[in-house]
């Protein structure tokens, strides 16, 4: 392939000089950078390849349905010549707008391109000394593209289309350069720089001339005509590259669609800047028993007047004068599970990210420190530290919702007399040492054996990662005071209590022990050790290391969002105390895999959960109170380490 001839076919089909050097092949962004000095080389007339291009009438009509310039040479071999001489130099044609790139690479209008890039930049104010820059070109660009590069192939035997250097690659050497100037910023590559300029230009006449395509291929576009509901757009850039595949050049002109000339060019109608996501981590402790995770609204209408959500969201959002719509739409809460409205968060919080979709600014040091202050003056919620992370490291997170165990603290009830109670049914239902005994002792999996556990499910991805007890929900409260929430075992067992003098004074004082264990942090994990306490998907698998395997059945109170299944969820470990001065009243301490509803696990839910609490007492039993302890997953993740 000669250079210099398909440089000056391309010229005279009407390309502009920086086409020319796309349909060369030309990869250096120096060229495109400076294409009036480096087309030079192509203009030459000393060794130029001395070629005759028989004009077509219909080019000067602008009809290109028949637009094919011919080589007049007896000594051209396929399209080469370097020995030609005494023919007449070649007829210019005035270039106005490009026939290939609709104008998008010449460079006459752009300062009105520029102007909207500094409009849009200004507004957002963004701090980043860096930039890419993305084109979204006409589709016609693609049509006219194709004809030109089948043009060549038949005119030059052996030309690859492939040789054709990328329209939005030339444009970002050429237009992104003199935009950096513009706008004082570095250019750099997309995997690099986190903000991006993309600029979209629109076509006049670019849906009329995609029409030819139904000709191309009816069968592709009949197919998505058919189907309105999934193909909403009938020519999209997918389709229209799909139907030129395998288009000839025969097909394309009796299709209508040869190179029509431009009368109008392509214009940049549109700027859009966006910074890529910064993402912020911590851990919340959650000290109310009223505070959902997230906004809780029913029928339109807010339930509780905020959220851990709203806390932390409302510091970040002002460092950024966000309102609180924008709030919700530009911040995003992952957390590493949930708790119910009526659980606390204690020990070292449950592991948070923070998304926060084009931030102008990186936030300082000093500012996370800020907003760690201003989250826990709510009293409600507590966050310690909020430091910057990588989106690879949600992965970390994501992961540690399927392979995570939690231990827990819940303040139970005794609610009826065991079958090991030796003592009258008239008389006070106390915990005694035995039931103590009973609950540290059981287990139902063997102690030494090596064998692996048999999930009878898929145990954390159908429960959408480790939401277990933790379900955004609150104990809603009929007529009577029952909770609606809670099962109709539950319910029956709580009515029951208020029938007798003696069971109103045990509610009273299991209302009042429910302050014993209202100090944060008391009997926590802390720091370290519940690092050292995690688990793996590995480990759980062994029952050596599992004291409990029940099977729970969706909890009724989810059933509503999420399937019926029966899944297998392991205790690690339980430990029992009884509470001073409140004979009903015992506290549990339990570690458990992702995923376990451990007030399910209390009261059995009528046999949901197998096998539950109960069933080890032998007594109805009831929790009245919990507390997540310690979530056991390496969180914040540490930086890495300095060179």
């Amino acid at each position: 392939m000669n250079p210099k001839a398909v440089y000056k076919y391309c010229k005279h089909l009407g390309c502009c000089e920086a086409c020319c050097l796309r349909y060369i092949g030309i990869k250096n962004p120096d060229a495109y950078e400076h294409v009036d000095s480096f087309v030079t080389i192509y203009q030459d007339e000393a060794d130029k390849p001395k070629q005759t291009f028989k004009q077509n009438e219909d080019l000067e009509n602008g009809n290109g349905n028949s637009l094919k310039p011919e080589v007049t040479d007896k000594n051209v071999t396929n399209g080469n010549s370097d020995d030609l001489t005494n023919l007449p130099p070649c007829k210019k044609r005035r270039i106005d707008v490009c026939i290939s790139c609709l104008g998008v690479l010449q460079e006459d209008k752009r300062f009105d391109s520029f102007s909207m890039v500094k409009n849009v930049l200004a507004k957002k104010k963004y701090e980043c000394a860096t930039f890419a820059c993305a084109l979204s070109a006409p589709m016609a660009t693609l049509l006219r593209e194709r004809a030109i590069t089948l043009r060549l192939a038949e005119e030059f035997p052996g030309y690859d289309d492939k040789t054709l250097t990328a329209l939005k690659e030339a444009w970002k050497w050429s237009f992104g350069v003199q935009l950096a100037a513009q706008i004082n910023k570095t250019l750099d590559s997309g995997a690099v720089s986190p903000l991006l300029v993309t600029l979209n230009y629109d076509y006049a006449d670019d849906m009329q001339e995609l029409e030819i395509l139904k000709q191309v291929s009816p069968q592709l576009f009949e197919e998505r005509s058919k189907q309105k509901r999934r193909f909403v757009t009938e020519f999209t850039r997918r389709s229209v590259e799909q139907a030129l595949a395998t288009a000839s050049l025969a097909t394309l002109q009796a299709a209508g669609g040869g190179l029509p000339t431009a009368s109008v060019r392509a214009l940049c109608v549109g700027v859009v800047c966006a910074h890529a996501p910064m993402y912020l981590a911590g851990r919340y402790i959650k000290l109310s028993r009223n505070l959902p995770q997230s906004p809780w609204i029913l029928d339109k209408k807010r339930v509780l007047p905020s959220s851990v959500q709203e806390i932390i969201y409302k510091p970040l959002a002002d460092f950024y004068n966000m309102d609180e719509e924008e709030a919700d739409r530009r911040l995003k809460l992952i957390a590493a599970g949930r708790e119910d409205v009526d659980v606390r968060c204690l020990g070292e919080g449950r592991p948070f990210a923070v998304e926060i979709t084009d931030p102008t600014r990186q936030l300082t040091a000093d500012e996370l420190a800020k907003a760690c202050q201003l989250i826990s003056e709510s009293k409600e919620v507590i966050v310690k530290q909020i430091v910057p992370i990588t989106r690879e490291d949600l992965v970390q997170l994501k992961k540690g919702e399927e392979t995570k165990s939690k231990t827990y603290e819940a303040l139970c009830i005794k609610l009826s007399h065991s079958q090991f109670d030796d003592v009258s049914l008239d008389s006070p239902v106390k915990v005694t040492p035995e039931d103590i005994a009973r609950i540290n002792s059981y287990r139902n999996t063997p102690q030494n054996s090596q064998n692996s556990l048999n999930n009878k499910s898929n145990d954390h991805n159908d429960s959408n990662g480790d939401t277990s007890d933790e379900e955004n929900t609150a104990n809603t409260l009929d007529a009577n005071g029952d909770n609606l929430n809670a099962s109709p075992d539950s319910k029956t067992t709580k009515t029951d209590i208020q029938n007798t003098s003696e069971e109103n004074q045990m509610a009273k004082n299991s209302s009042d022990a429910k302050d014993i264990d209202a100090t944060p942090g008391k009997n926590v994990v802390q720091g370290a050790e519940a690092m050292d306490t995690s688990i793996n998907s590995e480990k759980c698998d062994n029952l050596s290391d599992v004291k409990i395997v029940i099977e729970q059945k969706t909890p009724i109170r989810v059933l509503h969002r999420r399937p019926l299944l029966t899944r297998t969820r392991q205790i690690l470990e339980l430990e029992a105390e009884a509470v001073p001065e409140h004979a009903q009243l015992f506290r549990l301490r339990a570690r458990t895999s992702a995923g376990t509803y451990v007030k399910e696990w209390a009261h059995g839910e009528l046999r949901r959960s197998r096998p539950a609490l109960r069933d080890v007492l032998r007594a109805r039993v009831d929790l009245l109170a919990l507390d997540v302890c310690a979530v056991h997953l390496a969180w914040p993740p540490l930086p890495p380490p300095s060179v």
